[in-house]
């Protein structure tokens, strides 16, 4: 009997295999953002259900994404030409929300559409003023995944790394949150709670942090499981730093949902077949 032979036969065969994986589950790539709108004179902060841009639903494979963001800051600049007043720019910056490759990003955008060149300190005021103001931003993306199977009672580890936007101020969030679902029933993770504090759990502005969210399969098993991952600021959004262009809050990647080896079963899968007889063929090394 030779165990280091068997194992070379059976390459990889203590490691449990993906359920849901990253390129699958981020897909498809689109976002929702605060919706600006146009002709304004004034800086305008708004955070109401106006401004809530949730879009429908987009689908890929067997998982479904809806992205809700909400928190909008715009201004309008007008100038007198020839006794005429004319608008020369729109400057908006608003929360989005976005799977994106392999990721899904809560960040905000910082938007200048210069109408009108010549007047560029004007707008600078505009621009700065705008960043400048405070706004609650919140961001909400719900992905519904069908299609695989559960076994009752076995444990399973749903993972994924985040990280924050690099310099990142955590004490301008609130909150930011990870929960599950079955057949729109909370799942709690080993430790009998059912939405994971991220900011409990993750490091400094710019640094990534792995999650795991351990949880044993309901009554009956499960096809279908619904993630849900949220986040707000506080009031005082300067806390999240200057921005010049998008800015990341938090980004979420490398998800992945898949069985956790029982104690143990690591060593029973790497034997396996062990006891071999003089009648077996023997693996070559």
């Amino acid at each position: 009997m030779i165990l280091v032979a068997v194992i070379a036969c059976h390459p990889g065969s203590s490691q449990a295999q993906s359920l849901i994986s990253s390129p699958s589950f981020f897909n498809p790539d689109f976002e929702a953002r605060g919706t600006a709108g146009s002709d304004l004179l004034n800086l305008q902060v708004d955070t109401s259900t106006q401004f809530q841009n949730a879009v429908p639903t987009q689908t890929a494979g067997n998982v479904s994404w809806t992205h809700t963001a909400q928190g909008l800051v715009q201004a309008g600049l007008r100038v007198d030409i020839l006794f005429i007043e004319t608008q020369i720019a729109d400057v908006s910056l608003a929360a989005y929300t976005a799977t994106q490759g392999n990721t899904l990003v809560f960040g905000r955008e910082l938007n200048v559409n210069t109408l009108l060149g010549g007047y560029n300190a004007l707008v600078n005021g505009v621009v700065s003023n705008v960043v400048g103001a405070s706004a609650i931003n919140q961001w909400n993306s719900v992905a519904d995944v069908s299609g695989i199977s559960l076994s009752e009672g076995v444990l399973y580890s749903a993972s994924f790394n985040v990280a924050t936007g690099a310099g990142l101020n955590l004490n301008a969030l609130s909150s930011a949150n990870f929960s599950l679902l079955s057949g729109g029933v909370a799942i709690e993770n080993i430790n009998s709670v059912e939405t994971l504090n991220l900011l409990d759990l993750i490091g400094i502005g710019g640094s990534t942090t792995s999650i795991a969210f351990e949880f044993y399969a309901p009554v009956g098993g499960a096809d279908e499981l619904t993630f849900v991952f949220d986040a707000d600021t506080i009031a005082n959004v300067q806390l999240l730093g200057g921005i010049s262009g998008n800015q990341t809050v938090m980004e979420f990647s490398n998800f992945s949902v898949a069985p956790v080896p029982e104690p143990g079963s690591l060593a029973l899968a790497s034997v396996g077949f062990i006891m071999l007889t003089r009648r077996r063929r023997f693996c070559r090394i």
